[in-house]
């Protein structure tokens, strides 16, 4: 019975954070910009990091907003922009082939941002990119299950076709 409870506990939490971005992250002020299919929210667990891999298209400014359950994940969450780039190995393997490797470049980094939970950037090229999410977690955690503190995160991408400027 004890388990039974606890599953339904588990699963009352996951049903909770499917669609905790929808409801929780504040939207752009700008009407322009509209919900991005890639938005998503999951499950974190305190200390670990999480990504959500999405595609960002030539010619549409982004605004890409996180939120989350402060009480468990603490009040700021550590957020990274990262691009994936495949590149040719530097040496072939042993059949002589050469194959792709994955790169990361960071292009925006929170903490060096006032920890800032959101930006706006206008996309010049498609590109694949990872929004990574670190949450550090509550200042007091107590209990014997402090470690297994799981959270909601949303990340809410909204977009826009990028404006024209100039005459």
């Amino acid at each position: 019975m004890a388990a039974a409870v606890a599953l339904a506990g588990q699963a009352l939490g996951q049903t909770g954070c499917t669609d905790y971005h929808k409801f929780n992250c504040d939207r752009s002020g700008d009407a322009r910009f509209t919900v991005n299919g890639q938005s998503r929210s999951a499950m974190v667990k305190v200390g670990e990091e999480t990504e959500l891999n999405i595609i960002v298209y030539r010619g549409q400014d982004y605004r890409i907003s996180i939120c989350h359950d402060e009480k468990i994940l603490g009040g700021e969450l550590a957020i990274r922009l990262v691009e994936k780039v495949r590149v040719p190995k530097a040496e072939p393997d042993a059949n002589g082939q050469r194959g792709y490797e994955e790169t990361e470049k960071v292009l925006w980094d929170n903490t060096e941002h006032e920890m800032a939970q959101e930006i706006e950037f206008s996309c010049t090229a498609t590109k694949r990119i990872a929004v990574e999410v670190n949450a550090p977690g509550a200042a007091e955690r107590k209990g014997k299950k402090a470690e297994l503190d799981i959270g909601c995160v949303g990340i809410l991408i909204e977009h826009m076709p990028t404006p024209g400027l100039g005459f």
